[in-house]
């Protein structure tokens, strides 16, 4: 490991997003994208939108003929990209019981501070303690009045910001959005065809069975996956 500027240990960009509900039926799914060279990363998915002609915001959850191109070479880049890591929670609805978190987090309805909760726990997981670690959570990713920035700056010593990104700016955003939009696909099994697409490529590029798959074959270094089971 090398230090970064004045001593201080190197810096870790973190992208985070969700996907899902706690309803019953349903999955919340929240991933978490890694990276040491942010620009880095920033100038080879420029240089993917250039030649795939993409120029929109790249979702999930509007998966297209148009952007299905680009989806899978976003894929492939991630998965290439050796100092690239996702990790992720993932807690079905049918295993929550939100009663329990009534006023457990002051001003917030259990399902925001479970929530909340749940991004904490991931990060807490997977913030390596060698790197300080500077946080970007989409701001669609909350309601209006949540305290989600300021809670999630206590999930370890290491965080040294947590920030508001825009997701239609940011192409690391929308890889998080890609990867965690990819596993929330393959719990839920979707059905539509393109979303099928990206969320299949994603596991058999990893060398996972499935989305709860815990040891992937890229290793738990790239990918980790944490299924919570049970009542907290």
């Amino acid at each position: 490991m090398s230090a970064g500027r004045h001593g201080l240990p190197p810096l870790l960009s973190v992208f985070g997003d969700e996907s899902g509900s706690f309803r019953k039926g349903d999955w919340q799914v929240i991933g978490v994208l890694f990276t040491t060279a942010p620009a880095a990363d920033r100038a080879a998915l420029a240089a993917l939108r250039a030649t795939y002609g993409y120029t929109r915001e790249f979702k999930f959850s509007s998966t297209d003929i148009t952007s299905l191109p680009y989806g899978l070479a976003v894929i492939d880049w991630f998965v290439n990209a050796s100092h690239v890591s996702f990790k992720y929670i993932a807690k079905r609805g049918d295993d929550v019981d939100l009663a329990r978190w009534r006023g457990r987090i002051p001003g917030l309805s259990p399902e925001e501070g479970f929530y909340n909760y749940t991004y904490m726990e991931v990060l807490r997981y997977n913030l390596p303690p060698t790197h300080r670690a500077l946080i970007t959570v989409d701001q669609q990713s909350r309601t209006k009045g949540n305290n989600l920035l300021t809670y999630l700056k206590t999930a370890a010593p290491t965080v040294r910001d947590v920030v508001d990104g825009d997701s239609k700016l940011d192409d690391l955003l929308q890889v998080a959005d890609l990867l965690t939009g990819c596993v929330y696909g393959n719990l839920t099994g979707t059905t539509q065809g393109r979303k099928r697409s990206l969320a299949d490529t994603l596991m058999r590029s990893c060398g996972m069975t499935s989305a709860t798959h815990r040891y992937p074959k890229v290793g738990r270094d790239k990918v980790n996956a944490w299924i919570w089971k049970g009542n907290k």
